[in-house]
Protein backbone atom coordinates (compact mmCIF):
# COMPACT_ATOMS: atom_id res chain seq x y z
CA UNK A 1 0.00 0.00 0.00
CA UNK A 2 1.16 3.18 -0.57
CA UNK A 3 1.30 6.25 2.11
CA UNK A 4 -1.83 7.90 0.69
CA UNK A 5 -3.65 4.49 0.57
CA UNK A 6 -2.80 3.86 4.12
CA UNK A 7 -3.57 7.60 5.31
CA UNK A 8 -7.14 7.45 3.61
CA UNK A 9 -7.62 3.59 5.12
CA UNK A 10 -6.95 4.85 8.62
CA UNK A 11 -8.89 8.37 8.51
CA UNK A 12 -12.15 5.91 7.40
CA UNK A 13 -11.49 4.35 10.67
CA UNK A 14 -10.98 7.12 12.72
CA UNK A 15 -14.46 8.41 10.91
CA UNK A 16 -16.04 5.48 11.68
CA UNK A 17 -15.34 5.07 15.59
CA UNK A 18 -16.69 8.84 15.42
CA UNK A 19 -19.90 7.98 14.49
CA UNK A 20 -19.37 5.37 16.58
CA UNK A 21 -18.76 7.44 19.20
CA UNK A 22 -21.47 10.33 18.79
CA UNK A 23 -24.19 7.17 18.83
CA UNK A 24 -22.76 6.56 22.36
CA UNK A 25 -22.09 9.35 24.08
CA UNK A 26 -24.93 11.06 22.49
CA UNK A 27 -27.29 8.49 22.46
CA UNK A 28 -27.36 5.22 24.21
CA UNK A 29 -25.23 6.77 27.66
CA UNK A 30 -28.16 9.81 28.16
CA UNK A 31 -30.71 7.14 27.66
CA UNK A 32 -29.23 4.40 29.93
CA UNK A 33 -28.45 7.47 32.64
CA UNK A 34 -32.29 8.05 32.26
CA UNK A 35 -32.91 4.87 32.58
CA UNK A 36 -30.73 4.12 35.52
CA UNK A 37 -32.45 7.26 36.87
CA UNK A 38 -36.00 6.09 36.89
CA UNK A 39 -35.08 2.58 38.62
CA UNK A 40 -32.98 3.97 41.56
CA UNK A 41 -34.95 7.32 42.80
CA UNK A 42 -32.83 7.32 45.46
CA UNK A 43 -29.35 8.11 43.31
CA UNK A 44 -31.34 10.10 41.12
CA UNK A 45 -29.07 13.36 42.05
CA UNK A 46 -26.04 11.52 40.18
CA UNK A 47 -27.47 12.07 36.85
CA UNK A 48 -26.25 15.20 35.81
CA UNK A 49 -22.63 14.71 37.94
CA UNK A 50 -22.33 11.16 35.87
CA UNK A 51 -23.28 12.68 32.60
CA UNK A 52 -21.15 15.23 32.09
CA UNK A 53 -18.46 13.10 33.64
CA UNK A 54 -19.10 10.81 30.64
CA UNK A 55 -19.65 13.82 27.99
CA UNK A 56 -15.95 14.72 29.68
CA UNK A 57 -14.41 11.93 28.90
CA UNK A 58 -16.13 11.46 25.31
CA UNK A 59 -14.42 15.49 24.88
CA UNK A 60 -11.12 13.99 25.83
CA UNK A 61 -11.76 11.08 23.24
CA UNK A 62 -12.47 13.57 20.51
CA UNK A 63 -9.60 14.97 21.37
CA UNK A 64 -7.82 12.27 20.41
CA UNK A 65 -8.96 11.08 17.73
CA UNK A 66 -8.25 14.82 16.59
CA UNK A 67 -4.44 14.40 17.26
CA UNK A 68 -5.00 10.72 15.67
CA UNK A 69 -6.68 12.72 12.37
CA UNK A 70 -3.49 14.76 12.58
CA UNK A 71 -1.18 11.94 12.18
CA UNK A 72 -2.85 10.38 9.41
CA UNK A 73 -2.79 13.70 7.87
CA UNK A 74 0.85 13.88 7.82
CA UNK A 75 1.10 9.92 6.74
CA UNK A 76 -0.74 10.88 3.78
CA UNK A 77 1.92 13.70 2.90
CA UNK A 78 4.93 10.94 3.35
CA UNK A 79 5.97 12.77 6.58
CA UNK A 80 5.19 10.23 9.45
CA UNK A 81 8.72 10.94 11.22
CA UNK A 82 8.05 14.69 11.71
CA UNK A 83 8.16 17.09 15.22
CA UNK A 84 4.20 17.46 14.43
CA UNK A 85 3.41 13.79 14.88
CA UNK A 86 5.93 13.01 17.66
CA UNK A 87 3.43 16.13 19.34
CA UNK A 88 0.62 14.79 18.53
CA UNK A 89 1.51 11.25 20.05
CA UNK A 90 2.46 13.23 23.30
CA UNK A 91 -0.90 14.91 23.63
CA UNK A 92 -2.68 11.98 22.97
CA UNK A 93 -0.50 9.83 25.54
CA UNK A 94 -1.56 12.65 27.75
CA UNK A 95 -5.19 12.77 27.04
CA UNK A 96 -5.24 8.91 27.98
CA UNK A 97 -4.11 9.62 31.68
CA UNK A 98 -6.23 12.81 32.23
CA UNK A 99 -9.26 10.08 31.18
CA UNK A 100 -8.07 7.25 33.39
CA UNK A 101 -7.26 9.74 36.13
CA UNK A 102 -11.26 10.47 35.97
CA UNK A 103 -12.45 7.44 35.52
CA UNK A 104 -10.11 6.10 38.77
CA UNK A 105 -11.87 9.14 40.57
CA UNK A 106 -15.08 8.45 39.57
CA UNK A 107 -14.81 4.65 40.44
CA UNK A 108 -13.21 5.70 44.17
CA UNK A 109 -16.07 7.82 44.65
CA UNK A 110 -18.72 5.80 43.63
CA UNK A 111 -17.05 2.61 45.94
CA UNK A 112 -16.91 4.95 48.83
CA UNK A 113 -20.36 5.76 48.94
CA UNK A 114 -21.35 1.79 48.26
CA UNK A 115 -22.91 3.10 44.35
CA UNK A 116 -20.37 0.84 43.02
CA UNK A 117 -21.95 -2.44 41.04
CA UNK A 118 -19.70 -5.21 39.37
CA UNK A 119 -20.99 -4.09 35.87
CA UNK A 120 -19.85 -0.56 36.85
CA UNK A 121 -16.77 -1.18 38.30
CA UNK A 122 -15.69 -3.84 35.30
CA UNK A 123 -16.40 -0.80 32.64
CA UNK A 124 -14.41 1.38 34.57
CA UNK A 125 -11.81 -0.58 35.22
CA UNK A 126 -12.05 -1.44 31.21
CA UNK A 127 -11.87 2.83 30.61
CA UNK A 128 -9.05 2.75 33.18
CA UNK A 129 -6.68 0.39 31.31
CA UNK A 130 -7.29 1.15 28.04
CA UNK A 131 -6.31 4.91 28.99
CA UNK A 132 -3.26 3.63 30.58
CA UNK A 133 -2.72 1.94 27.01
CA UNK A 134 -3.19 4.63 24.93
CA UNK A 135 -0.74 6.44 27.22
CA UNK A 136 2.08 4.01 26.95
CA UNK A 137 2.08 4.00 23.41
CA UNK A 138 1.04 7.00 22.85
CA UNK A 139 4.61 7.77 24.90
CA UNK A 140 6.39 5.24 23.63
CA UNK A 141 5.30 6.29 19.45
CA UNK A 142 6.22 10.33 20.62
CA UNK A 143 9.70 9.35 21.63
CA UNK A 144 10.52 6.76 18.81
CA UNK A 145 8.92 9.34 15.81
CA UNK A 146 11.23 12.11 17.63
CA UNK A 147 14.05 9.82 17.46
CA UNK A 148 13.52 8.03 13.71
CA UNK A 149 13.13 12.46 12.91
CA UNK A 150 16.30 13.08 14.42
CA UNK A 151 18.20 9.84 12.51
CA UNK A 152 16.13 11.13 9.11
CA UNK A 153 17.89 14.48 9.78
CA UNK A 154 21.36 13.36 10.12
CA UNK A 155 21.20 11.03 7.18
CA UNK A 156 19.72 13.97 4.74
CA UNK A 157 23.09 16.10 5.59
CA UNK A 158 25.51 12.90 4.80
CA UNK A 159 26.38 12.43 1.20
Amino acid sequence: MKQHEIANWLKGICFGIAVMGFIFFGYIIPNLALESKRLNPEIAYLFWPGLISVWTIGILSYSILFQFWKVCVQIGLDNSFSPETSKSFAIISKLGVVISIICFCGMLYLGMNKWLNLGLMFLLAGVIFIGITVTVLGAALSHLILKAYELKKENELTI
